[in-house]
């Protein structure tokens, strides 16, 4: 669940330059760009639970977690995260399969959301509908992004895929600290490693194109 909020604090920046210019200022000054980006983001997020009604879209938000509800998902809530404003997120978690869903709403990257199992053994894999960031995951965290696929798809792809050894379970209760814990880590994890300047002229390009 962390890398996506990275992605979306970079997009901002990204989208105001032209295609061409977003790869060569990649090239030169990769290195920098990607120690830049990274220090504007914090360490921490806490969760502000808000009502519903603060969706845009809410026929899009709504149609995703009307399939997860069906498919044996509870509602955890809708939050705002106050240190990256103009992010909504509602938690959902389906105790049975031990799987936990984000589902986000950005004013320029839209609606996507996130199916997330962590196993006992402290790894997780996360199912996307979010675009590709370009940035290398953190051992043991791997993400598949599968943009555009519909909400049962994902969940189906994640339920027959997912490494086969115990997870951790998931929980109502537990939903805001799961997700706010997973950002802290991944944070941490690319702050002592950085943003190379490959990927940083990875994610330029996949935005270019």
């Amino acid at each position: 669940m962390g890398p996506i909020l990275f992605w979306v604090g970079a997009l901002v920046v990204v989208t105001l330059l032209s295609p061409v210019l977003r790869v060569l200022i990649a090239l030169v000054a990769g290195k920098q760009i990607g120690a830049a980006a990274l220090a504007k983001q914090p360490d921490r997020i806490r969760l502000e639970r808000t009502a519903p009604t603060a969706w845009k879209n809410s026929a899009a938000t709504g149609a995703i977690a009307a399939v997860l509800t069906s498919r044996g998902f509870e509602d955890a809530g809708v939050y705002t995260v106050p240190e990256m404003p103009g992010i909504l997120v509602q938690l959902l978690a389906q105790s049975g399969e031990g799987v936990y869903a984000a589902i986000y709403e950005h004013a320029q990257a839209g609606v996507w959301f996130d199916l997330v199992s962590k196993f006992q053994d402290g790894t997780s894999v996360t199912y996307t509908t979010s675009p590709a960031t370009g940035l290398k995951p953190r051992p043991g965290h791997p993400s598949v992004n599968m943009r555009g696929s519909e909400t049962g798809a994902v969940l189906n792809k994640l339920l027959a895929m997912r490494p086969k050894r115990p997870n951790t379970g998931a929980s109502v209760g537990m939903a805001v600290s799961f997700f706010e814990q997973a950002y802290a880590e991944t944070i941490a994890y690319r702050k002592r490693v950085g943003i190379s300047t490959s990927e940083v002229v990875k994610t330029a390009t996949r935005k270019a194109a």
